[in-house]
């Protein structure tokens, strides 16, 4: 009697061992007209020789629902990390989902996943590229896997993204409708998203940006760099900052030169969390909605196909929502008046 590796055969080995895309393979298996008799016979074959049993009846027999989902999540600290993974649970809960956590080596913690039999991994992607063992493992997992955040695309894996450069360029939209025409920039040099739809509303909007109002959140000098644009003649009125970690830094630079927000300049920062409505002075921000990306990558890694059908990987950008507060106000002629 020969025994069937359930597990371990899928649409994307079919689709190696016969060299066509897994796209091919499953419409084949489902004898899909827009494959070719002599396509879909050889398919079929290759099937029927590895043992490969259609996903969905693979998984009643040899996997029962577990309703535990992994996360995961990268040990970075900051607010959106925090509030996005307290959301990720949450909406999981209201869906009858529990959270398994892992902060470790991706794919380590794909492998202790499979191992602990979760229903589909979810996993907030920081790596600049994932390893090959990654893909590896990712094909052995029989249930969904979620990269959010838009970096690394992997063959069979659900994406995520977020438009950082859309949130940019809504952010200079918002202050040049608000008056202001001289902006600066704080941040990471390296977000090169955000800074391309920083420029790309410096341009559209006509606005007036040059090279020495970047702030570079890294750099040993910050603090001298925000005093020197902010002692100039033609300091900037507002300023945008990609993150809130720069936005703590750039709070002290302000304090020792007494900048007031908003009074002195207006303030767009990215990433919107509960904690920017309640400092003291409650600051607009732009980015996507937390709930909005909770919501949406449940829905994506719990969505059922039809019967008789495997999903195919799902590919999905959140845009970003301006919220505004107290921090970005009308320009006003005393702005441009330099710090002393």
């Amino acid at each position: 009697m020969r025994r069937v590796n359930f597990s371990m055969v899928t649409i994307k080995d079919i689709a190696k061992a016969a060299g066509v895309n897994h796209s091919t393979v499953s419409r084949a298996l489902r004898d899909d007209s827009r494959v070719s008799a002599a396509m879909r016979e050889k398919i079929h074959t290759i099937a029927k020789q590895m043992d490969y049993v259609p996903n969905l009846a693979a998984k009643k027999l040899v996997r029962q629902k577990t309703n535990f989902v992994g996360l995961i999540w990268p040990s970075k600290e900051g607010l959106f990390f925090y509030n996005m993974n307290l959301q990720i649970q949450r909406e999981g809960v209201k869906r009858g989902y529990r959270v398994m956590q892992i902060m470790d080596d991706p794919t380590v913690s794909l492998q202790a996943f499979r191992q602990f039999g979760v229903d589909h991994v979810m996993f907030w992607d920081v790596f600049t590229m994932m390893p090959a063992s990654f893909a590896v493992e990712r094909q052995r997992f029989p249930g969904r896997v979620l990269a959010m955040g838009g970096i690394n695309r992997i063959e069979g894996m659900d994406w995520l993204a977020v438009d950082r450069s859309g949130a940019l360029l809504m952010a200079v939209r918002h202050l040049t409708e608000l008056g202001h025409r001289r902006l600066a920039y704080a941040g990471n040099k390296n977000n090169k998203l955000k800074i391309y739809g920083f420029l790309q509303g410096i341009a559209e909007c006509k606005a007036d940006y040059t090279p020495e109002h970047f702030i570079d959140y890294f750099g040993s000098t910050f603090e001298d760099d925000v005093r020197h644009i902010f002692q100039k003649q033609d300091r900037p009125t507002a300023i945008i900052v990609d993150s809130q970690q720069c936005l703590f830094r750039l709070l002290r630079a302000f304090r020792q030169i007494r900048v007031r927000i908003p009074e002195d300049v207006s303030v767009v920062v990215y990433d919107d969390t509960p904690e920017m409505s309640e400092l003291e002075i409650a600051f607009t921000t732009v980015g996507p909605s937390i709930q909005d990306l909770a919501v949406k990558a449940w829905d994506i890694v719990t969505a059922e196909a039809g019967t008789g059908e495997e999903r195919e990987p799902v590919e999905e950008v959140v845009g970003a929502t301006l919220v505004s507060r107290e921090s970005a106000i009308p320009f006003r002629p005393e702005m441009e008046l330099p710090v002393t």
